[in-house]
């Protein structure tokens, strides 16, 4: 039987073999290596591109953010130049309220039944006291400012009526109170109502407004 020694040969082939994976581990750690480090500094790079670009925006939004508060700080200027301009627009609209206020009571008095002694006027409010000849006088003088639009509803509140005596003659000293709407605010109200149901301001319920003269003279 012939006997083959093969070992003198296989020994280089493994130390060759050996080698190779030996050389082809290293250029894969170093290749693995090149990319982790690649990948770091492009990850590194891209960090520090988005922090420049938030202090950029940071910037930006600081700049705008002074105008942002310029802006608020005129539209507020702008709101309180439109509530004064309001304010003089109402006053130049009703700056004959106290005149139309005497017109409507003279107006509404039952002549010859009723004068008036006080007479006060605080905004809306006006407080009245007189005399007239009876009970009957002051509640026709109540209905009649009740019926104006100008009154405003609800508003008219007799203080008290009591007996008393003036030049031989018994009277009833009265002192009412009610609200009376100045012009602007009675032309709104009016101007809300559905057309043709709403009765021209100076006029109401077929009493003459403030303003007007008693008809007949």
């Amino acid at each position: 039987m012939i006997r083959i020694n093969l070992l003198p040969f296989r020994e280089p082939v493994r130390k060759t073999t050996t080698r190779q994976w030996v050389y082809f581990y290293l250029v894969g750690l170093l290749a693995a290596a090149g990319v982790m480090g690649f990948l770091w500094i492009s990850r590194d790079g891209r960090i520090q591109d988005l922090q420049r670009k938030e202090a950029r925006l940071k910037e930006e939004v600081g700049r705008f953010a002074k105008y942002e508060v310029m802006l608020k700080e005129l539209k507020a200027q702008k709101e309180i130049i439109e509530q004064k301009k309001e304010v003089i627009r109402s006053l130049q609209r009703d700056r004959d309220h106290l005149v139309r206020s005497l017109t409507l009571f003279s107006l509404m008095t039952p002549p010859e039944r009723m004068w008036f002694q006080r007479f006060s006027q605080s905004g809306e409010q006006v407080s009245i006291s007189g005399v007239a000849v009876s009970n009957e006088a002051i509640a026709e003088f109540m209905r009649n400012l009740e019926t104006s639009p100008f009154v405003g509803r609800g508003s008219v509140s007799l203080a008290h009526s009591r007996m008393t005596s003036m030049g031989g003659s018994k009277l009833r000293e009265f002192q009412l109170s009610c609200k009376v709407l100045p012009y602007s605010a009675v032309q709104k109200m009016l101007s809300a109502l559905p057309q043709g149901s709403a009765a021209e301001p100076e006029h109401g319920e077929g009493k003459p407004g403030p303003g007007s003269s008693p008809a007949g003279g």
